[in-house]
């Protein structure tokens, strides 16, 4: 008489084992590239908010000057002007985006033009100024953030 035994011969585990070694490396690569993705939307998100409340602070002020330069009263909007001294300071942005605080660990530089501010360029109201947007930890992850001038004074 046979006596049947019960569990898995040692060559059985071992293929297993291997096969889930192989799918675990596979698996691990793919996450790796997550993080430089997820940089890169953060950035972009970032570029995007600073973009769309730029051309909302124009159209608000461009609604109520009447199509003269905007420069808006209420507090907390922008102008960026040369008399706000360089679009593209963090200080600017901050007011820009009403929140009065800029997410931390990325850096701003003036895109194009290369000059320091609107007046300087001879942008005029409603010429754009193009702010670059970089994480500070991943320097690959960029996004351009369009501003619009609002006064030419």
């Amino acid at each position: 008489m046979y006596k049947s035994q019960k569990g898995f011969t040692l060559i059985e585990l071992v293929v297993v084992i291997v096969l889930l070694g192989i799918l675990g490396v596979t698996a691990l690569g793919k996450f790796q590239d997550l993080s430089g993705a997820a940089r890169a939307a953060a950035v972009d998100g970032i570029a995007s908010e600073i973009s769309a409340a730029a051309a909302i602070n124009f159209a608000a002020g461009a609604v109520t000057a009447g199509g003269e330069d905007v420069e808006i009263g209420p507090a907390g909007t922008a102008n960026i002007q040369a008399a706000g001294g360089a679009p593209c300071t963090t200080a600017n942005l901050q007011q820009l985006l009403g929140s009065g605080i800029f997410p931390t660990g990325y850096t701003i530089t003036a895109g194009l033009p290369a000059t320091p501010n609107c007046n300087a360029a001879n942008l005029g109201v409603g010429g754009t100024f193009s702010c670059t947007i970089t994480d500070s930890v991943d320097a690959t992850a960029t996004a351009t953030a369009t501003l619009i001038c609002t006064s030419d004074t």
